[in-house]
């Protein structure tokens, strides 16, 4: 009952005061929120653990399940400890560069409530890697048994680099995001050899997982050329010994509201979208890696169709913003019943 009981107070009564402020406004109440992280480590207490079942593994990493954050919701590394304590497997924070940066001008977030989506063209805005050093430094001990990952980008190696090497010890993993929609020169990663030179510049002093956000791709049928870059990427991300890919990002769409005129779409829309990345990502490398579905996850069935299509975790953003606190705890409990069901009925057959 309490599990459904958090989500189902959210959709009725918070969310309608939050989505009635601008959406960066209406984050920035939400981040006041998490900052009271006392109130969610009781809340967490209270709500008990995730379904011994679903503990999982990720690039050696141990999971309580495989829900995580995606990157981007907690751009600036800021509310980690509350963040942590409401049932996700993993939180990413960021995603983080070497210097500050204002991102994109407004309006830049736009809500699709009637999709329940978003579409943004925010481009990398934030504090920069010595404010998030500092921060995730400072609250690293209130976490408790949530691993953390980083994300970070940059359209420079070095500048990815310095990050990488700040950030790694703080860490449990690091995301490298070379898939951003709205960041220019960000697709100078997207060409085989120069994300290869990345990686290889990574892997000189690196020791713990690493993790490619890889850019959406479309159906091979549709255009064979930009599909057959996407898997050498991933090809690429192997034989460098990348640990999982996270697949994937928002999907790129052109929209007059926002003040460059294109963004990256978020949400229910592109859910069908990660399940064809998804399994043909799976496909294209075996078992060379583990993959992070992201894109349009919202509930315990279509977490289940994420793994199913081959998945080893799902990430999540824009549900986060729609179903509220309570949806880690809510996905991973419909995980859990379909994963049971699937035990039961293997049995009886």
């Amino acid at each position: 009952m309490a599990l459904t009981l958090i989500p189902r107070t959210y959709e009725a009564l918070t969310r309608p005061l939050l989505f009635a402020l601008p959406p960066e406004t209406a984050q920035r109440a939400a981040d006041t929120a998490l900052k009271a992280w006392p109130l969610w480590r009781s809340l967490n207490a209270v709500m008990g653990q995730a379904p011994p079942e679903l503990a999982s593994n990720l690039a050696s990493i141990s999971l309580k399940n495989p829900v995580g954050l995606a990157a981007g919701y907690d751009k600036n590394c800021e509310t980690l400890p509350g963040l942590s304590s409401l049932g996700f497997g993993y939180v990413t924070c960021g995603t983080v560069t070497r210097h500050p940066r204002p991102g994109n001008p407004a309006p830049r977030l736009l809500r699709d409530p009637a999709r329940r989506a978003l579409l943004n063209s925010l481009g990398f805005p934030g504090n920069g890697l010595d404010a998030a050093v500092e921060r995730i430094s400072r609250d690293r001990p209130k976490i408790a048994d949530t691993p953390i990952v980083v994300s970070v980008s940059g359209t420079e190696i070095d500048d990815i680099a310095a990050c990488h090497r700040a950030l790694e010890p703080l860490a449990d993993a690091i995301e490298v995001n070379i898939s951003s929609p709205n960041t220019a020169n960000l697709r100078a990663f997207h060409e085989p050899d120069a994300l290869a030179e990345l990686l290889d510049a990574l892997n000189e002093d690196r020791g713990k997982p690493l993790f490619v956000k890889l850019p959406p791709f479309p159906e091979r049928e549709s255009d064979p050329a930009r599909h057959e870059l996407a898997m050498t990427l991933a090809d690429v991300c192997v034989s460098r010994r990348v640990e999982a890919l996270t697949v994937s990002n928002t999907q790129p769409v052109q929209d007059s509201r926002l003040a460059v005129g294109s963004g990256g779409l978020s949400g229910a829309p592109i859910f069908g979208q990660t399940l064809r990345m998804v399994a043909e990502t799976r496909h294209r490398i075996g078992d060379s890696a583990q993959i992070n579905a992201c894109g349009g996850i919202s509930s315990g069935w279509e977490a289940w169709q994420a793994l199913a299509a081959g998945a080893d975790t799902v990430q999540l953003f824009t549900a986060l913003v729609y179903r509220g606190p309570g949806v880690a705890r809510d996905i991973a409990a419909g995980l859990a019943r379909y994963q049971r069901a699937q035990s039961n009925a293997a049995l009886n057959s």
